[in-house]
């Protein structure tokens, strides 16, 4: 599937023989243009201070689904059902391979990620993974 928002994670469906087959990209903006389509792409966990940004034409990229599970262990923090925010250590995730989608908001990113987390006093809690900007 094409990708047709921001926030999603996409990879190329058919990398050049140099490329990294598993290289991911989070997609920062769409560009509508008929056959000349195309998505402002940022590279993940490429280990560099500022990751590169890319123009790629949108038939060149795939949404792509993520490993949720390498979540388990990590202390994070949710978003849940009755808008407060805990954090925890996740114990479960709702799905092990997902479409990840990202929406940049004020104070970070939320997520579709949904996971139950175990806070200081021991209680499951359950919401969306949220990325905290600070």
């Amino acid at each position: 599937m094409k990708p047709s928002k921001e926030g999603q994670i996409v990879k190329f469906h058919t990398p050049l023989d140099h490329e990294d087959p598993s290289q991911l990209y989070v997609v920062l903006e769409i560009i509508e243009d008929g056959e000349r389509s195309r998505a402002k792409v940022q590279a993940l966990n490429t280990g560099l201070k500022f990751a590169p940004v890319n123009m790629i034409k949108l038939i060149d990229l795939e949404v792509t689904q993520v490993d949720n599970s390498d979540l388990i262990g990590h202390k994070v923090t949710i978003n849940k059902a009755d808008y407060s925010q805990i954090q925890g250590r996740v114990i479960k995730v709702s799905e092990q391979k997902a479409e990840l989608s990202l929406s940049v908001v004020e104070r970070g990113v939320e997520t579709n990620v949904l996971v139950t987390v175990i806070d200081n006093n021991g209680i499951e809690h359950i919401g969306t993974l949220f990325i905290d900007q600070e």
